[in-house]
């Protein structure tokens, strides 16, 4: 499977998608629903994805 490239401003409103699902599920307490597990494990690689740039960003400007 290809992967798939976003903005960064694509990305965060990914991010809040994501977000507001899981607050919902959480708010009615669906944590056994097979979206659930995969929406938090994208949201994790997003996040890590972030970080890792934010990392890079960092070290470039320390140069």
């Amino acid at each position: 499977m290809g992967k798939i490239e976003l903005t960064r401003e694509e990305a965060m409103l990914v991010m809040r998608l994501l977000n507001l699902f899981l607050s919902k599920a959480q708010a009615l307490n669906v944590r056994d629903n097979s979206d659930v597990v995969p929406a938090k494990a994208l949201k994790q690689n997003i996040f890590n994805q972030f970080m890792k740039l934010d990392e890079r960003e960092a070290e470039n400007e320390s140069e």
